[in-house]
């Protein structure tokens, strides 16, 4: 039997929708702003958000570093069932971005000025964004935490919360907004302290959960290992290298754009990054649920896994995203009129053209980002310099360059889609020259080293449905355990250790009317014979139930008894609404 892909399949869609959600936090705001500010402040207010984009992008890049290095190291742990590991990580995280935060805000309060002359606003536009600067800065440390938080969460099963919270705060904005710029009229200070407050909105309800000792992964001061914290950068910097990037790109297309087509074009490149965050957020989100998955089945040196992982995200995943595509094509000028209402002028037609122009480059951003979280995941990161740098700098610039000077804004908008070439082509050259051969699968496109797992004639996949192929597998296991030189007897007791616990799972977990199914993994290491087991059934712990039996009554669980007697190590975790065995014998 093989490996049924439904599991991992259905549990990367099951963290999909958070993950988007986690890229959109920040963009709902941003979306809100961006029609409060065009409709009841001006089209110039849409210049000030947008030169206030690469600022945003710098924050999200220290954030980028630690989420990304910290949410690797946890699925690393996770997948070696090491879970105190996984809360110093987590410990480490929060106290390294509340110190960052206050910097931040720091900053912002008493240097907006300043902040503003970097970003390049004149004198047009350097009161009001430094207005908008101040007005932001008590929002960036429940802004960059809430983001941290509802990463954290995921593995918490707590994924309502996430919803809840982000209901929370778009109705927070959309009311403040009202308050502080249409009643109150506060300008681009008052949008500023709109979004600032409904961030600590969002953080008061994902927060709370911390407070309950519930949580698994939870804060601990005291178990706190700062020398993660050269990992967490050494992981996390070079998946956060787009996001700097980014910044740059955007302060350099802002002074092109201004050079050719006035405040006209950076407000409609603002309306753009405006609703980026949701355009985009697919894309990430894609690429988060690929680099979470991929970095506990790359600690737990599941190759096949790690495959199905990827065939899910680049094939159903892209489609997804491609659909994304086409409905923004369709809805390119309603998108724009959320933003700017006469649609003969200027800055309309170049916002229409650009919202037409960017689907053809979002599948192509989908693939960039998956590939670039599963090479980040895989440690190999002279391969994600280069696709981080050419797709968040290089390519759009230097096509920009190009075209601009002839075509104006809309050789802009054109650039972007010829980035998302260079950045295909790129990851293929890759495969090409670590394989020998031009990619023709998805496998031969992740270039998997050779040494990575355990060769295919040493391991063996099951899934098992129902009660009769649990044993099934129990002679199946013992058949492998003698191809592969184990004697009889202890094949025996692989046997049974896998049928006794597989049927308790089968026994207990199945009968509440979902359609379940466990994952059985037989792997022949060098220090013994590996037996995991996963299901997506109720929490169940085995060694916290051996503990609680009676030493004295010998009748009692027998099959766990046995089980624990002839495994050298037990380990128990339950990762992402997946219980995951692991007996060593």
């Amino acid at each position: 039997m093989k490996t049924d892909t439904k599991m991992i399949s259905g549990l990367f869609f099951k963290l999909l929708p958070v993950q988007i959600l986690l890229v959109a936090i920040g963009s709902i705001n941003s979306l809100i702003d961006g029609a409060m500010a065009g409709h009841y402040i001006g089209p110039i207010a849409m210049a000030m958000i947008g030169l206030y984009a690469p600022a945003v992008k710098i924050i999200e890049t220290i954030n980028a570093v630690l989420l990304g290095g910290s949410q690797i190291l946890c699925g690393q742990f996770l997948g070696k069932n090491q879970i105190d590991r996984t809360r110093s990580v987590f410990s480490l995280d929060m106290t390294v971005l509340v110190l960052l935060s206050a910097v931040f805000t720091a900053v912002s309060v008493l240097a907006p000025r300043m902040i503003g002359g970097i970003l390049g606003a004149d004198g047009e536009t350097m009161q009001g964004l430094a207005a908008y600067i101040v007005g932001m800065a008590p929002g960036i440390l429940p802004w960059i935490m809430s983001m941290q938080l509802t990463a954290f969460l995921q593995l918490e099963q707590q994924q309502n919360r996430t919803y809840a919270g982000i209901a929370v705060m778009a109705a927070a904005n959309i009311g403040l907004d009202y308050l502080f710029v249409c009643v109150l009229h506060m300008g681009m200070l008052g949008l500023g302290l709109a979004t600032s407050l409904s961030n600590w909105a969002v953080l008061l309800v994902l927060g709370s959960y911390y407070f309950g000792g519930k949580a698994v992964i939870s804060f601990r001061w005291a178990g706190i290992l700062w020398s993660d914290l050269k990992d967490i950068v050494k992981i996390g910097f070079p998946g956060a290298i787009v996001t700097f990037c980014l910044a740059v790109r955007g302060v350099v297309l802002n002074t092109m754009l201004l050079r050719c087509a006035g405040n006209d074009g950076v407000s409609a490149l603002s309306a753009l990054n405006t609703c980026g965050g949701l355009l985009y957020a697919a894309s990430a989100g894609l690429g988060a649920a690929t680099r979470l998955l991929c970095s506990i089945y790359i600690g737990e040196e599941d190759r096949t896994s790690l495959v199905i992982v990827m065939r899910t995200a680049l094939l159903r995943g892209t489609a997804l995203v491609c659909g994304a595509a086409a409905l923004v094509f369709v809805l390119a000028g309603p998108i724009t009129g959320i933003f700017f209402d006469d649609p003969a002028s200027n800055v309309y037609r170049l916002t229409v053209l650009l919202f037409r122009i960017y689907p053809f480059c979002m599948p192509l951003t989908a693939i960039n980002v998956i590939m670039v979280n599963y090479f980040q995941s895989a440690s190999r990161m002279k391969i994600v310099h280069i696709l981080s740098v050419l797709d968040g700098l290089a390519g759009t610039v230097l096509s920009s360059l190009v075209l601009a000077p002839v075509m104006g804004a809309a050789g802009i908008w054109i650039a972007h889609v010829l980035n998302g070439i260079y950045t295909l082509i790129a990851a293929f050259m890759h495969a090409r020259l670590v394989n020998g051969t031009f990619p023709r699968s998805v496998e031969e496109l992740l270039a998997i080293p050779d040494t990575f797992g355990v060769a295919e004639d040493q391991r063996l996949s099951i899934s098992i449905h129902n009660e009769q192929e649990v044993t099934d597998t129990a002679r199946l296991v013992m058949d492998f355990c003698r191809r592969i030189g184990i004697d009889p007897k202890h094949a025996v007791y692989a046997g049974l250790c896998m049928e006794e616990m597989a049927g308790n799972i089968v026994q207990h977990g199945f009968p509440d009317g979902k359609k379940h199914l466990v994952d059985v993994r037989v792997v022949n290491r060098t220090d013994g014979l590996l037996l995991r087991i996963k299901d997506d059934c109720r929490a169940f712990d085995p060694k916290e139930k051996l503990a609680l039996i009676d030493p004295e009554d010998v009748t009692h669980n027998i099959g766990l008894r046995m089980t624990a007697r002839f495994a050298r190590e037990m380990s128990y975790s339950n990762v992402l609404g997946l219980n995951v065995l692991t007996i060593l014998l």
